[in-house]
Parts: C-alpha cells; sequence; structure tokens
C-alpha cells in the first residue's frame, strides 16, 4: 500500500482508493491504426455552454459536473447517488449531460465540497439547488435530499454562487447588495453568522456589507471587499484567518486579513489551510500551513499572518493545486513561478524537489490563466488558447496521450480554442470559444460527458444529452 508525504505526515496514498476500472483507457496510449483519439464530431457535442462547476476536492472519490447553457438550461452528468444529477432519479450515473429538471433561467452553477450539491443562480436572483442535504446545504428548511431542484429560502437578489470546501457541505451566496448570505455546514463557524451550527435556510455573514468577490478555503470562506481588503472566516487551525490576534482555532465571524490593503484577487487551498493575496502592486502574500514552503518565503513554518512571497513582483494571478501543498502565480510577462510540495513535479521546473521559494516554470513564456488540479498538478491557458499541464498524471490529466507524470509542462492534445479552464475531480475540462467543452483524465462515474465511463488522457467532447 502506497504512501506520500502530506504536509509534514505520512498518509495513505489517496489515489489507490479510486477505482480502477475507470483508468482501462488510459493504460491504452496509442490508439488503433485510423481510429481518432480527438474530440467527438462537433454536431453532437453539448453546445451553448456558458461555464462548467465540477467536483474539484480531492477527497470527494466521485465526480459530477454541471454546466448552465445560454438558453437557461442547466445540463449535468457523471455520479448520481444523492440526485445530483438533478433529473428526478439517484439510480444511475450518465456518462451523457441530462437536464435538470424545471431550470429554464439559469446565469451561475456552483457545487459544494464533494460534488453531490449544486446550487444555480436564477436570472431573477432567486436559488434553486439539488443533491443531498445531509447538513442542509439545499437552503430550503430541511435536510431531506433532493434529486429535483428546490428553492433556496429568502434569497431573492443573489449574483453569485460557491460552494464550500475542505469537507464541510454548504454554500454562500453574494448578493446585489453586496452582502453574503451562507447555509449548510457550520460546526467551525464556516457560516459567519455568531453561530457554530448548521443551517438549512441561508443566514447573514455578519458585518460585511461591501463583498465583491468570495473565496472558499478549508472549513471556511474568504471575502474580497470593494475596497480590496480581505474578510476570512471559519476554521483557523493553521492561522488561515489571517489574523494577529486573538488566535483561536476558529472564528464564527469575519474579521480583517493583517495588513492585507490593497489585494486584487485571493488564491485559497480546500484540503488544509493556506491562502495567498495577490496584491495591486505585482507582490503577493501568503498565510496559514506552511509545513511544505507553500507560503513561499523560504521556511516550511505556519504564519497566522500574510508573509511576503520570495521574488515575485508582478503577478496577475495565483492559485492553488487541489492538495492545497503547492501554489502557482501567474506573471504579467506570460511566465510562471510555483512553490511548495513538489512529489509529482506540480512546480513544473524539472524536478520533484520541493520549494519554500518560488521556481519557474518551464517553457512557459505565455500563460494567460492557471487552474489547479484536484491532485498535485496545474493546467495553464495560454495566449494561443492551447493549454499545457504538469504534475500528477496517473489518471491522464495531463491530457498529452499518458498516463504519467510530467515536472515539466506538456501540451494538452488537441486543444487549440480554449476559452477557460475547469479544475475537475482527477482531470480537467475547456470551455473552448465555440461555447462547446471538451475534458480529460478520470472518468469511471461518466464525468468527461463522453458516453463511456473510461478515462482518457487526451481531451473528449462533452456530448449533447437528453
Amino acid at each position: 500500500m502506497g504512501t506520500v508525504r502530506e504536509r509534514g505526515r505520512v498518509r495513505l496514498a489517496r489515489w489507490i482508493f479510486i477505482p480502477l476500472a475507470g483508468v482501462v483507457g488510459v493504460s491504452s496510449l496509442a490508439a488503433a491504426a485510423g481510429a481518432s483519439t480527438g474530440p467527438h464530431v462537433a454536431a453532437s457535442t453539448l453546445a451553448n455552454v456558458l461555464s462548467v462547476a465540477s467536483t474539484n476536492y480531492v477527497d470527494s472519490v466521485s465526480g459530477s459536473d454541471c454546466a448552465p447553457l445560454s438558453t437557461g438550461q442547466v445540463d449535468c452528468w457523471g455520479a448520481n447517488g444523492s440526485g445530483q444529477l438533478g433529473n428526478g432519479t439517484t439510480t444511475n450515473d450518465s456518462d451523457v449531460p441530462v437536464a435538470v429538471t424545471g431550470i429554464s433561467d439559469a446565469k451561475a452553477v456552483a457545487s459544494d465540497t464533494y460534488g453531490n450539491s449544486f446550487c444555480a443562480v436564477l436570472t431573477t436572483g432567486h436559488m434553486e439547488c439539488w443533491g443531498n442535504n445531509s447538513d442542509g446545504q439545499l437552503g430550503n428548511g430541511t435536510t431531506t435530499t433532493s434529486d429535483v431542484p428546490v428553492s433556496v429560502k429568502s434569497i431573492t437578489t443573489a449574483t453569485a454562487v460557491i460552494g464550500g470546501g475542505g469537507g464541510f457541505d454548504g454554500f454562500c451566496a453574494l448578493l446585489s447588495n453586496k452582502h453574503i448570505d451562507c447555509w449548510g455546514y457550520g460546526f467551525s463557524g464556516e457560516l459567519g453568522d455568531g453561530a457554530t451550527t448548521n443551517s438549512d435556510v441561508p443566514v447573514a455573514v455578519q458585518t460585511i456589507t461591501n463583498a465583491a468577490a468570495l473565496i472558499s478555503g478549508f472549513e471556511g470562506f474568504c471575502a474580497l471587499l470593494s475596497t480590496r481588503y480581505v474578510d476570512c472566516w471559519g476554521d483557523n487551525t493553521f492561522g488561515e484567518l489571517g489574523r494577529a490576534t486573538p488566535k483561536a482555532n476558529y472564528s464564527d465571524v469575519p474579521g480583517a486579513v493583517t495588513g492585507i490593503t490593497d489585494a486584487t484577487a485571493v488564491a485559497s487551498d480546500t484540503t488544509s489551510g493556506s491562502n495567498c493575496a495577490v496584491l495591486s502592486t505585482g507582490h503577493v502574500k501568503c498565510w496559514g500551513e506552511g509545513g511544505d514552503g507553500q507560503l513561499g518565503n523560504g521556511t516550511t513554518a505556519n504564519s497566522d499572518v500574510p508573509v511576503a512571497v520570495t521574488g515575485i513582483t508582478n503577478a496577475k494571478a495565483a492559485v492553488s493545486d487541489g492538495d492545497g501543498g503547492s501554489f502557482c502565480a501567474v506573471l504579467t510577462t506570460g511566465h510562471m513561478s510555483c512553490w511548495g510540495f513538489n512529489d509529482y513535479g506540480q512546480l513544473g521546473n524539472g524536478t520533484t524537489t520541493g520549494s519554500s521559494v518560488p521556481v519557474s516554470v518551464s517553457d512557459i513564456t505565455t500563460a494567460a490563466a492557471v487552474v489547479g488540479g484536484t491532485e498535485y498538478g496545474f493546467c495553464a491557458l495560454l495566449t494561443t488558447s492551447h493549454v499545457d499541464c504538469w504534475g500528477f498524471g496517473f489518471y491522464g490529466q495531463l491530457g498529452n496521450g499518458t498516463g504519467t507524470s510530467s515536472e515539466v509542462p506538456v501540451a494538452v492534445s488537441t486543444i487549440t480554442n480554449a476559452a477557460t479552464l475547469i479544475s475537475g475531480f482527477l482531470g480537467f475540462c475547456a470551455l473552448l470559444t465555440t461555447s462547446h467543452v471538451d475534458c480529460w483524465g478520470y472518468g469511471f462515474y461518466g464525468q468527461l460527458g463522453d458516453g463511456t465511463t473510461t478515462s482518457s488522457d487526451v481531451p473528449v467532447a462533452v456530448l449533447a444529452g437528453s
């Protein structure tokens, strides 16, 4: 039984528990003569996609995806054990998209931690949710699971929604008045309402009246405010709330992250407790757990307050990988720098040696954006609309026709017109400029949407479903 190091601890390797029936296709690295390894023809693919919400938590051990369409409909595919496909059943997973019952005016969709629940923001400002409801995360005043959408109580002015991370099930909605409502699991103060209990209806997050964006972290949330300050609440085991004093294991109300006054973006992991803020100056500051060097300041110590990432002065974006031990930053030059845990080459610098200071990602000179994978890897969207990936690749999640990891970026096969990247469960999807979607990686639950339950080490097109 394999082991891997995680933040100074030894734990069982997560990937050995994944059903291996779904990786049959990954072992076939060379296609038969005349066979196509590229996407399906466009005529049979899901079209008019606005975005994709995907399970991307490392311990979810399932996989579901939902996409709002330009028609207002929502289509979902993949695992369905809790009714998270929203089509009135819990009996069958689906390897092609199915229409969520009754929704015709969605503009955004989000998944909770495990991908067992989804919520949609409607054009009216109302919200509907479906799937597992054990912690009240559907927000309808019950804890009864539903395989069709139910209305979230009292929400009438939602503009955006984000699902919880780090093993708790819940959602937070950004409202048009810049307030925040949250619901679901609240044991560590994740709902920000001054309590440590679950709520099956939305409750107001205290004190925040000027939120601009929501960020899901490890058993908590952060809000980027219109003032460019950052407030966080929830778990604080590793100092991830970023407060100098007082040090507590959690906070059930928001508080300001010490010294952050000019943030333009915040990256947070969902499996441990570290956060990084990109500043208007191009610098990056990180706080929380640092055991793998993921704070980037040359140490492996935790920090309750933000510390400057060494040497970065021109960052425009940053993300964490799914396991929370590494961060990568996109620089204004198009280059990239990464730091932290590196056992699978996820720093992209040609080694598997971890680094507590940023190292340059090999061969990336035209990065426009980056997303972190569910385990130990990253993918970069290039200005050419191509995609490069690196790190852990056992399930084909690097998309280059192999099932092996890579310490340097490799080109994802066939994709030349990517517009947005989405991190899924042990895989990735790309929303294309044509409003179609290609996915690659682990496929056991049908989450690639290509009509199979086989993993794929090259992108496959999500098919048009029912």
